[in-house]
C-alpha cells in the first residue's frame, strides 16, 4: 500500500482542489449564455419588468413555492449595472460556492486534530464537484446555493455564541440575521430558524436568547406564509405520505446520496441509494452520541442541525417532486445540498478517523483520492463541452426577437410559446437582456428595410442547405446551412438573407458544428453550421448571404423543402 508524507499528502489534495476548480470555471466560462433559460424568463426577466412598471410586490412575490428575494437582489444588480448580461448572475454563483469553501474550511479547522491536513483541501475539491453544474452555470441558481450556505452559517455562528470568552453577543446577532435572511432564499429556508431554536434549546442557550429566537422564528414563518399559495402541479408531502410512502423514502435516500451517482442516473441510482442509508445510519449514530452531552459539543450538535435541515429539505422536495419520478431526486440542482451534507458528515467522523490504528490512519487517504477519480470523468466535462446548445437559446431568443411562433425551437428555453412571447414584449421593446445584444438586437425591425450592399465584396462563402415550414407559423420558413468569410478566415457571428437591391429578408445565426465544411474550407470553419429564419414571401426570391460585420456577399440557392 502507498504511504507518503502528510505534507506530500496535503500537497496531491491541494493540486486536486486547484484542478476541480479550475475545470469547473473553464465549465462555467464555456457553458455560458446571455439568453435567459427557463425558470429566468418569468423569475428573472418577468420580474425586471414588474419592478421597473411600478410593481414593488415583485420583490417578495412568489417563484413556485419560494420567495427568492435575495436572488431578486441578484437580479436587480444585474440589470442595472451589467444591462442584463447574465455573466454578473454566474460569476456570484462561483463566488458564493467559494465562501461555502470558506465556511468548511473554518468548521474543518476548527474541528480537526493535528492530522489529516489534506482533508481541508479534499472538501473544496469535493465542493467544486461539476456534478452540481446547473448550480454553477444557471443564473438564477443563486438562491440554491444560499438556500444551504445561509442555514449552515447561522448554525455555525449559534455555536460560537455559546462559548465565553468569543464576542457571543455578536455571533448571535450574525446567527439570527443569518437565520432571518435564509427565508429570502428558498421555501426550505423556512426550517433554520425552527432549528436554530431547538439548538438552543438543547444546548441550554441564555433563555431570553430561546425567547427572541422563539418569536423570530414565529414572525418570520408567518410573514412567509401570509397570503402564501400552493403551486398548481406540484404534488404535496401529505399526499406522497398517504400514497406512495415507501417511494417519498426512497426519494429521500436518493436525494442525500446523490453526490455518489457521480452523475450516472442508472448506476448511480444504487450507489446513490446506498450512500443515503450509510449517511442516515451515521446521524443517528452520530445523534445518539451527541444528543448526551450538547453542551459540550455544541459545534458537532450543529453539524448534525444542518445535516437535519438539509433531510427537512430532501423530505419537502420529495413531497413536491416524486410524481416526476424518483430519478428526478439525482437532478443536477439537489446536488449542491448532498456535496454540503456529506461535508457536514465527513467533518462529524474526523474525530473517528483520528482514533484509527496508526497503520490505518497512514493508508485512509486512499479511499479518499479514489473517490476523486471517480469524479474526475464529470470533472472534466467541461473540456469536452459542445455549443449546439448555445447556438440552439440563441435562436430560440432570435424566435421570441421575430416573434416566430417556433416551439420545438422556443422549448430549448421556456415551456409555453404564448406565455413566453407576451413576458418579452417589454424586454423587447427595451433592449433589455439578450434584447439588447447584438445579434439579436431590433432584428425584427431590419426585416423589409433595405441595406447598402453595392459595394459589397463577393468574397464570402455558404449555402442554405434546408428550408422547411414551421407548424403553425405561416409568416416565417426555417433555414439552415452554413457561413464563412475566408478573406478573414473566421466565422462571423452572424448574416442575413438579402435581395438584388439590400432588402432583408431573412437572419441566420452561426455556431453550429460542420466539421464538413472545415475538411472542405478550412478548420477554421469548423463551427460555420447556420439557422435562422426567412420570410414567407422571399422564398421564390433570388436571395443572397450578406454578412454586415464585413461587409461580404455570398451567392446561395433557395429552394423549400
Amino acid at each position: 500500500m502507498i504511504s507518503i508524507t502528510e505534507n506530500r499528502k496535503s500537497k496531491l489534495f491541494m493540486l486536486a482542489a486547484i484542478v476541480f476548480i479550475a475545470l469547473a470555471i473553464i465549465g462555467g466560462i464555456r457553458a455560458y449564455s446571455p439568453v435567459p433559460f427557463w425558470d429566468m424568463w418569468d423569475g428573472y426577466l418577468g420580474f425586471f419588468s414588474k419592478v421597473m412598471s411600478g410593481d414593488m410586490s415583485a420583490w417578495w412575490a412568489q417563484h413556485n413555492e419560494h420567495r427568492i428575494v435575495l436572488a431578486r437582489v441578484f437580479f436587480w444588480l444585474d440589470f442595472a449595472l451589467f444591462d442584463g448580461q447574465g455573466w454578473f448572475l454566474i460569476v456570484v454563483n462561483y463566488l458564493l460556492q467559494a465562501v461555502v469553501c470558506m465556511l468548511f474550511w473554518t468548521i474543518w479547522k476548527e474541528s480537526r486534530s493535528d492530522k489529516h491536513h489534506w482533508i481541508g483541501y479534499f472538501l473544496i475539491a469535493w465542493l467544486f464537484s461539476w456534478i452540481q453544474k446547473e448550480n454553477l452555470t444557471w443564473g438564477f441558481q443563486s438562491q440554491f446555493i444560499l438556500a444551504q450556505l445561509l442555514p449552515l452559517a447561522a448554525l455555525y455562528f449559534l455555536h460560537r455564541s455559546v462559548h465565553i470568552g468569543t464576542d457571543p453577543k455578536k455571533w448571535f446577532v450574525l446567527a439570527v440575521t443569518s437565520g432571518v435572511l435564509s427565508i429570502g432564499s428558498m421555501a426550505n429556508g423556512v426550517l433554520a430558524l425552527p432549528i436554530m431554536m431547538v439548538y438552543a434549546v438543547l444546548v441550554r442557550m441564555r433563555l431570553l436568547r430561546i425567547v427572541v429566537l422563539s418569536v423570530v422564528s414565529v414572525f418570520a414563518l408567518g410573514i412567509y406564509f401570509y397570503g402564501y399559495i400552493a403551486p398548481a402541479g406540484h404534488g404535496s408531502l401529505g399526499q406522497a405520505m398517504r400514497t406512495n410512502p415507501l417511494g417519498l423514502l426512497h426519494y429521500v435516500v436518493v436525494y442525500v446520496g446523490g453526490a455518489f451517482s457521480f452523475g450516472n442516473n442508472h448506476v448511480g441510482m444504487w450507489t446513490a441509494s446506498i450512500a443515503g442509508i450509510f449517511l442516515i445510519g451515521s446521524s443517528i449514530f452520530f445523534a445518539m452520541k451527541v444528543l448526551t452531552r450538547p453542551r459540550e459539543q455544541t459545534l458537532r450538535l450543529a453539524l448534525l442541525a444542518f445535516i437535519f435541515y438539509i433531510g427537512g429539505t430532501a423530505l419537502g422536495t420529495a413531497g413536491g417532486r416524486l410524481i416526476f419520478g424518483i430519478d428526478q431526486a439525482l437532478s443536477s440542482r439537489y446536488m449542491t445540498p448532498s456535496l454540503m451534507v456529506w461535508g457536514a458528515l465527513l467533518i462529524l467522523y474526523l474525530p473517528h478517523l483520528n482514533a484509527l490504528r496508526m497503520t490505518v490512519q497512514n493508508k485512509i487517504w486512499v479511499a479518499f483520492a479514489v473517490l476523486l477519480l471517480l469524479m474526475l470523468p464529470k470533472q472534466l466535462e467541461p473540456l469536452v463541452l459542445k455549443n449546439d446548445g448555445i447556438l440552439n437559446r440563441k435562436l430560440a431568443a432570435l424566435a421570441i426577437e421575430l416573434s416566430v411562433k417556433d416551439e420545438p425551437q422556443i422549448k430549448h428555453i421556456f415551456h409555453s410559446v404564448s406565455l413566453i412571447l407576451d413576458i418579452t414584449k417589454k424586454p423587447i421593446a427595451e433592449n433589455w437582456s439578450i434584447f439588447g445584444m447584438p445579434p439579436i438586437k431590433d432584428q425584427h425591425e431590419i426585416l423589409r428595410t433595405k441595406l447598402d450592399v453595392v459595394n459589397a465584396a463577393d468574397t464570402c462563402r455558404g449555402a442554405i442547405d434546408e428550408i422547411s415550414k414551421i407548424d403553425g407559423e405561416s409568416q416565417y420558413l426555417k433555414l439552415r446551412g452554413w457561413i464563412f468569410d475566408p478573406v478573414q478566415n473566421k466565422v462571423p457571428p452572424y448574416a442575413l438573407l438579402v435581395d438584388a437591391v439590400g432588402t432583408v429578408y431573412g437572419v441566420v445565426l452561426t455556431g453550429d458544428d460542420r466539421m464538413d465544411v472545415a475538411n472542405a474550407i478550412s478548420p477554421k470553419a469548423r463551427y460555420s453550421g447556420a439557422k435562422g429564419y426567412l420570410l414567407t414571401d422571399a422564398q421564390d426570391k433570388t436571395l443572397r448571404v450578406y454578412v454586415p460585420e464585413s461587409a461580404c456577399l455570398a451567392n446561395v440557392n433557395i429552394k423549400p423543402h
